[in-house]
């Protein structure tokens, strides 16, 4: 279970009404240790904004201001983290999510002194692997039910903070983290939400440090089966764009002068059928660019962040 949320971290988050800095209010319940807050507030030192810690988790969440598809896809992640909670936890390191979380993990190339900031952590499906690596990683959803899984793996992790929040009006220090990370944002409802997070990791990145993050491909399969670029899930409906490889770059070019994106999950009809080894057929055919048409994401990775062209 989570220990509650580390108070060195606070400095790391500002206020989302005007970016002041935050500080513990009081009657706030510690550890033993006086290390974590397991419940109380963060209060605004500028404004009378106040924000909530229950159970370790900040809520920093302005649900009325979600857009109504930004609300749908809530609604669905909290209800799908309640079936997953009644039926147990969730098991990730199988072929299929393995050909996605290896190169991802490769590229985001995580030492031991890092601090990272998770945008869409879900219920950890990342976080768990990320941990054991860095020095501190914020992780931010905005499905409560979601991260409350997310605290119950969270056993023994005294770097993690979890925060319920919006990317599209969170605030963080200026150039404190060194990896910032986020997985499908290509789920995010419009161009407009995709570009808050663009903005938001470069002013959280410090100059040397590495945005990744992956969206759906408009790929071979994709193209064959007639599947359209704006579309939603079959399950639950949530919202999805495929991307091509050059419509990812061009789309998060304006905030970083260094800009790779390739296919990843590269899954080859029958492979399973054939029982084939999908994770290093992948890896093989990623760099390979006729197969790699046939992934089924993009991995972008964005470095040397603009801060010059007016996005602060």
């Amino acid at each position: 279970m989570l220990q509650g949320f580390p108070w060195q971290l606070i400095s790391e988050l500002l206020c989302t009404q005007d970016g002041a800095p935050l500080q513990l209010g009081q009657k706030c319940q510690l550890s033993e240790d006086g290390v974590f807050v397991r419940h109380g507030t963060l209060c605004c030192t500028n404004c009378s904004a106040t924000f909530t810690i229950d159970d370790g988790i900040l809520n920093m969440l302005d649900a009325v201001a979600l857009d109504e598809e930004s609300q749908h896809e809530k609604h669905v992640r909290n209800e799908n983290a309640r079936l997953l909670q009644a039926s147990g936890p969730a098991w990730y390191d199988n072929e299929h999510n393995l050909s996605e979380i290896i190169p991802t993990l490769e590229a985001l190339s995580i030492h031991q002194d890092m601090t990272i900031l998770e945008l869409g952590c879900g219920d950890g499906r990342y976080t768990v692997h990320l941990a054991g690596q860095c020095k501190w990683i914020v992780a931010l959803d905005f499905s409560i039910e979601a991260l409350r899984i997310l605290a119950q793996r969270c056993n023994n992790l005294k770097n993690v903070a979890l925060v319920l929040g919006d990317i599209t009006n969170i605030k963080v220090c200026d150039a404190h983290f060194d990896r910032v990370f986020s997985t499908l944002a290509s789920n995010l409802p419009t161009r407009e939400h995709r570009q808050a997070m663009y903005h938001l990791a470069t002013k959280a990145l410090k100059s040397d440090g590495r945005f990744v993050f992956s969206v759906h491909h408009h790929g071979i399969r994709q193209r064959l089966s007639g599947e359209r670029k704006s579309g939603r899930y079959s399950q639950g409906g949530i919202y999805r764009y495929n991307f091509t490889v050059n419509e990812c770059k061009a789309e998060v070019r304006p905030y970083f002068k260094s800009v790779k994106a390739r296919p990843i999950q590269i899954l080859l009809p029958f492979a399973r059928k054939l029982r084939l080894p999908i994770v290093a057929q992948s890896r093989i055919f990623e760099r390979i660019p006729l197969f790699s048409y046939l992934g089924n994401l993009i991995l972008c990775t964005a470095e040397r962040p603009n801060r010059s062209d007016g996005f602060h």
